[in-house]
């Protein structure tokens, strides 16, 4: 993956993470979650797994791991704006543009723009990245959190979150220790409602399974 390791080996790159890694975001007084290069990696191989089971080619690949390393870099200016926006004006500070067509750049700016809430999914590297994004819940994400709050700490009983995508259904599949309360995603919906919501673009049926049981994700919803 010769642009991944590209990006990776960027100073810009790295001094702009670093500045995000040292700054604390806490979005309406709640949330402080992880937002730096460990989240971008662990997205980056959500991205190729996702990517590797809808049968996409190297390429596609690549530049969805790419653009993992690259969604939330618009938080370098802070959290009470659009990030996703910013991220997706701001990313080519970060790349050299001579490693893509311009139909790419422009794939990478929609996906990155999208990412949040995926309303306006174009393609798969976008599909890819915005479900990858919601799968990153596991205890990474808040173990080292300012704010140790009930949501906070239940997320750190998520030990592994795994997805399966075949011929027929998008599976969402975690593991955590026996006391988690599922009740505290829906403080994070977007967990488990993003998936449906790539489950029906793909015309897939959806499963939400914790532990080997499946969960009604209705009851999620707001």
């Amino acid at each position: 993956m010769m642009i991944y390791e590209k990006i990776l080996n960027n100073e810009k790159y790295l001094a702009v993470v670093k500045k995000i890694e040292n700054t604390k975001f806490i979005t309406d007084g709640k949330w402080d979650w992880e937002h730096g290069l460990g989240h971008y990696q662990r997205v980056a191989n959500y991205v190729k797994k996702i990517l590797t089971q809808l049968g996409t080619n190297d390429r596609t690949i690549e530049i969805g791991m790419a653009v993992a390393l690259l969604h939330d870099i618009g938080l370098s200016k802070g959290d009470k704006i659009d990030h996703a926006l910013e991220s997706s004006r701001i990313f080519k500070k970060y790349i050299d543009e001579k490693d893509f067509s311009e139909t790419e750049l422009t794939i990478l700016e929609q996906a990155i723009k999208d990412h949040s809430k995926g309303n306006n999914i174009q393609s798969l590297v976008g599909l890819a990245l915005v479900l990858a994004d919601k799968l990153d819940v596991t205890f990474h994400r808040t173990i080292n959190s300012s704010i140790q709050d009930k949501t906070n700490k239940e997320i750190q009983k998520i030990k592994n979150v795994d997805i399966e995508i075949n011929d027929y259904e998008l599976i969402v599949k975690y593991l955590t220790v026996n006391d988690f309360d599922k009740n505290v995603l829906k403080d994070w919906n977007k967990a488990v409602l993003v998936p449906l919501k790539v489950a029906k673009y793909l015309n897939k049926k959806y499963k939400f399974i914790i532990n080997n049981q499946v969960i009604d994700y209705r009851e999620f919803m707001d």
